[in-house]
């Protein structure tokens, strides 16, 4: 391990100068403040093996007794033949005693000693945690001060939403470099570039559609305004809803109700016979499946999946809130894809404070947007996916959550750009 000690004026040149002596994998030991500056002790090529030679030594305890210097372990008997009795005879197939079998060895020594190399990595740890935060916000200052376009237009994304990386992939391809107006419009077109969309093949071409999603985001009321408004172009005939939920009470009740309303028909599926059921459904022009809503970590979903993937003729499309934070939207996605998802359903539109997380979710992971839901209303609410709606109900959104909090004068800095700011692009 190479131990260098830094002195600066302050933190940002002391680690500049560890970073330009000593590479991205130095970690600093310890920072003292002195007279004129600052002192940083940092490391590099740690070497474990010293370290645990350094805390066995530390933690041995020292030997006591008159033959400590003698290197005769304390409590040892003193195997010459004492005067009157006859010295021991070894045979040779008697094996020798070992000395080292006698050594009485302490208690707890090697416990100490792990929980010393324990405590140690974890400083360690936490050191190089403090030197990369440091260096980050050191490289963050920097692009600041180079590019402060760029890096405004980073904040307000990052303020609406958005994760980093799409953030940094949209300002990226942005050629604007002076009028912060037009380069708010390139951001702006970046956005809609990385949506995917699909056309309105579930009402247009039919077949069989499943909808899957965690409980809760609105599969139920979906499914029955897709069949309305199928029953609306090609007849309610031609339509069929299928109830696979077992797991709810009164599931199948609701599908049924909103079957009689629309005058399409609902059939109760248990489990094992969606296939033999949909065989017998083969003269319907649209088959739509409401599944039981499960959390992605319950252990029955796989098997619901995969009972849905053993048919290839039925396309799978996950169903979204666009009122979830953007963790539990990930889990639902990295649960739910194991069935082969063909698109995505996005509802509570009208629920939702920001579009920033969802969207990048779905950019993430490439989902093609079929449908959004804005309410509860059959079938008014749901309308085809449009990326200029969802561009502007994003800016909306976001105009409407900083004037809450510019009215309430909360004291918590926020990421995105001023008020001001965002109300003089919000008309893009």
């Amino acid at each position: 391990m190479k131990i260098k000690r830094f002195f600066a004026q302050d933190m940002r040149q002391a680690i500049r100068q560890v970073r330009a002596e000593q590479g991205p994998d130095a970690v600093i030991l310890s920072t003292r403040s002195m007279e004129g500056g600052i002192e940083i002790i940092s490391a590099i090529d740690y070497d474990q093996n010293l370290i645990c030679e350094m805390v066995e030594a530390s933690t041995a305890p020292a030997r006591e007794g008159p033959d400590a210097g003698h290197g005769q372990a304390p409590g040892l008997d003193d195997e010459r033949p004492r005067r009157g009795e006859p010295a021991p005879s070894h045979r040779a197939d008697t094996p020798h005693p070992d000395p080292q079998d006698a050594v009485p060895r302490e208690p707890g020594c090697g416990s100490q000693r792990d929980a010393a190399l324990a405590r140690m990595q974890r400083e360690l740890h936490s050191m190089r945690g403090l030197l990369q935060e440091q260096l980050s916000r050191l490289a963050w200052s920097d692009f600041n001060r180079a590019q402060p376009l760029k890096a405004g237009l980073l904040r307000r994304l990052r303020g609406m939403g958005f994760g980093a990386e799409q953030a940094a992939q949209i300002v990226g391809g942005i050629r604007e470099r002076r009028d912060p107006h037009r380069a708010w419009r390139e951001v702006l077109f970046g956005i809609a570039r990385r949506i995917p969309v699909t056309e309105d093949d579930i009402l247009s071409e039919g077949g069989v559609v499943a909808l899957v999603g965690p409980t809760g985001v609105g599969k139920t009321t979906t499914v029955a305004k897709l069949a309305a408004r199928f029953s609306l172009r090609q007849g309610r005939h031609e339509v069929v809803m299928v109830s696979t939920d077992t797991q709810r009470i009164g599931a199948h009740r609701q599908l049924q109700t909103y079957g009689q309303i629309l005058g399409v028909p609902v059939v109760q599926v248990g489990p094992g016979e969606l296939a033999q059921t949909l065989s017998g459904l083969a003269d319907k022009r649209l088959v739509l499946i409401d599944t039981s809503g499960m959390s992605p970590r319950d252990a029955r979903l796989r098997a619901q999946l995969q009972d849905l993937s053993r048919s290839a003729a039925i396309r799978v499309y996950l169903t979204l809130a666009a009122n979830v934070q953007g963790c539990v939207l990930e889990q639902a996605v990295d649960a739910f894809a194991v069935a082969g998802l063909k698109g995505c359903v996005l509802t509570k539109l009208d629920e939702a404070v920001g579009l920033g997380e969802v969207l990048t979710v779905i950019m993430r992971h490439r989902l093609a947007l079929a449908y959004v839901s804005a309410g509860q209303r059959v079938p008014e609410d749901l309308k085809p996916a449009r990326v200029s709606d969802l561009v502007s109900r994003t800016l909306a959104l976001a105009k409407r959550y900083e004037k809450l909090i510019e009215a309430e004068q909360l004291m918590v800095p926020m990421v995105a750009l001023s008020t001001t700011e965002v109300a003089a692009n919000a008309h893009v």
